[in-house]
């Protein structure tokens, strides 16, 4: 499997490169409003995050253009694994839908941004019945399943990724099962904390997060380790946005 995972984890290694360090991450954050914040962070490796965003955009199409950005880069790096991990990695990408999912599944009225959405859009009918029958007949059915038997739809995701693990190798499970449990773990703590520390724990997790990536060089753990890697990037994006957007008077008061 390491041999398999060489062209995989070269190719890692290089966007890992790219990520923004904290010297970006200061100079985008100086700039007060949204147009001057996009305008720098195109002169940076976040360039390719930012192309598609305007100072205009609603916090909606802030939301799902995030997302959508996620969803590509996970479909993306998908083609570069061997090809019996392929389906494990693309279904990285229906995670960032696990709250919209949860809000339809119940039988919520849709957002309007769900009944544009072509990811959505077909389990946005009124009629419930609909709704749940369509879940079933799509990729998302795991999540149904486990919505039905009084789990949660992350652990109906857990379950439905962990049966795309190609190979059953305890050394492969015992990385993986690894890096699932600092997660959850990082969950639990997170939610426990007040807004002030939130930030100190996301960097604490990048930390331990980046120490794995390399520990585990050349194996199937490092391209998921190296997905939430790119999730706190777009998380951290995604905030810098939003404040600018919904909060600008706030922004520039608290510079």
């Amino acid at each position: 499997m390491r041999k398999s995972f060489i062209y995989t984890y070269t190719r890692l290694q290089a966007r890992h490169g790219m990520r923004p360090d904290e010297h970006i991450w200061q100079i985008v954050d100086s700039k007060k409003d949204l147009a001057n914040f996009l305008q720098a962070a195109r002169q940076t490796t976040l360039k390719n995050w930012v192309a598609g965003f305007q100072a205009t955009d609603n916090h909606h199409a802030i939301e799902t253009t995030i997302i959508r950005l996620y969803q590509e880069y996970a479909i993306d790096l998908a083609r570069w694994v061997p090809s019996p991990w392929r389906d494990a990695v693309k279904w990285i990408a229906s995670l960032p839908y696990l709250p919209a999912i949860q809000h339809l599944i119940s039988g919520n009225s849709p957002q309007s941004w769900m009944l544009t959405n072509p990811d959505l859009k077909d389990f946005t009918a009124s009629n419930l019945e609909l709704r749940l029958d369509n879940f079933s007949q799509s990729s998302y059915a795991p999540l149904l399943e486990a919505w039905q038997a009084d789990q949660s739809l992350l652990t109906g995701w857990l379950k439905h990724w962990r049966s795309l693990w190609p190979e059953k190798k305890p050394a492969q499970q015992q990385a993986l099962n690894q890096l699932i449990n600092l997660v959850m773990q990082h969950g639990e703590i997170f939610r426990q904390l007040s807004p002030g520390m939130t930030w100190r724990q996301r960097q604490q997790l990048a930390a331990k997060l980046t120490m794995m990536f390399r520990n585990y060089a050349y194996q199937p753990v490092a391209v998921f380790i190296h997905l939430l890697l790119v999730a706190l990037d777009l998380e951290r994006l995604r905030g810098s946005i939003m404040r600018r957007s919904l909060f600008p008077d706030y922004v520039e008061k608290s510079a």
